[in-house]
């Protein structure tokens, strides 16, 4: 049972090291070369009338241009395609009304969101464009998103992912749950990140603020249709030798959802959904890394570490064995752990604030015992692409 727990533990845990070691060895961008990056922005729409607008406004002023520009407007413009797919509300209108292109995808036999973008890949292409850039549509993107994830591409990357955080409520408390969950997204999705393209891995996909070029889809087509699409593919990347580069100095913003059943709901599915894809990619990444790749056994530990409130849970549990060598492993781990806490706070704009969220520690390691029937239930099932109940907040 001690190898056991350790083996489950060592993914989370190199990753958090992978993490720290490589925050501290930030990794240069490539100089732009000569490549002409015409970039198109899609963004992946299920009932999102209550949203939409929001989302297309701040791509407008983030560069790209109008559905229609004026007569004068010369040569490729970003446009925003908005794919409605199979929608039951106002998305489609509102999206136009706001200014972007928009695709109807009525096919009840495709739900998930890979058929979302393959559709508005089909149609940003169509128009001209050479890389695209996903941004959900419930997010806000900062003002120099498109410039910024441009330029990246034109340094020949073969795909890039920026920053992508939760907008904490104006209203959230010095002692809040959600605060502790803004901090626990930011480690995932940017400390980890940033880390992993510091030491020269693949940076992660995370399904929001990720461009690829149409060179990267014709040599790995976007087929995943998982609810972890962006795991999936991100493995199939890898695997074709192919690495995402990180960019550091733009960034998405999305809501919180509703505390409650909708919040047990999203993580339930994204968890279970993890555990499934990581099942089936292993094979290939195990291929991969015996092939020579680093990337690929980057890829193999974060598609199988566990969220760090279950490993915390792990830790737990080895100090009450009666073995000591598992009591020195849980406290490295330990260690690990508050340093990669540390770090992912101040990567935030209010630290001290952050870290006194940790106070909520203990009650979130009982939420996550409480979800763990639901998340072994979404392992065992293709889990549908669903809309969260959230939190709007105006940036």
């Amino acid at each position: 049972m001690a190898v056991a727990m350790v083996l489950f533990a060592l993914p989370l845990f190199f990753d958090l090291t992978v993490s720290l070691v490589g925050n501290l060895r930030r990794r240069r961008m490539a100089a732009p070369g000569g490549v002409e990056i015409r970039l198109a922005v899609v963004v992946p729409a299920y009932d999102e009338e209550a949203m939409i607008a929001r989302t297309v406004g701040s791509l407008l002023g983030a560069g790209c241009a109008p559905a229609f520009p004026s007569a004068s407007d010369v040569g490729f413009a970003s446009r925003v395609f908005v794919v409605a797919h199979n929608c039951t509300d106002r998305t489609a209108a509102e999206a136009v009304k706001a200014g972007a292109e928009v695709v109807v995808l009525d096919n009840p036999r495709e739900r998930g969101k890979g058929a979302a973008l393959r559709a508005g890949f089909s149609a940003a292409r169509a128009s001209g464009a050479n890389a695209f850039l996903v941004v959900d549509a419930d997010s806000v993107a900062r003002p120099n998103l498109v410039a910024e994830m441009r330029a990246a591409l034109q340094t020949g990357a073969a795909a890039v992912q920026c920053r992508y955080e939760l907008d904490l409520p104006a209203d959230a408390r010095l002692f809040s749950l959600a605060r502790l969950r803004v901090l626990a997204f930011r480690g995932v999705n940017v400390l980890r990140a940033r880390g992993r393209a510091g030491m020269g891995l693949s940076a992660g996909l995370f399904g929001n603020g990720f461009a690829l070029t149409a060179q990267t889809l014709a040599q790995v087509p976007f087929a995943v249709d998982s609810i972890c699409e962006d795991i999936e593919y991100h493995a199939k990347l890898v695997c074709a030798g192919l690495r995402v580069d990180w960019v550091e100095d733009t960034a998405v913003y999305a809501p919180l959802a509703r505390p409650g059943s909708a919040q047990a709901q999203q993580e339930a599915r994204w968890e279970g959904g993890r555990l499934r894809v990581a099942s089936m990619a292993t094979p290939q990444l195990l291929v991969a890394i015996m092939g020579g790749s680093s990337c690929a056994l980057g890829m193999l530990a974060e598609a199988w570490s566990l969220p760090l409130s279950r490993g915390m849970l792990l830790l737990l549990l080895m100090a009450f064995m009666p073995i000591h060598w598992l009591h020195l492993f849980a406290l490295g781990c330990l260690a690990i752990a508050v340093l990669y806490v540390v770090q992912a706070a101040f990567l935030g704009p209010t630290p001290l604030k952050d870290l006194v969220a940790l106070s909520f520690a203990p009650l979130h390691l009982l939420w996550k015992v409480a979800t763990t029937p639901l998340v072994l239930l979404h392992t065992r099932r293709r889990t549908a692409w669903a809309r969260t109940s959230r939190e709007i907040q105006h940036l």
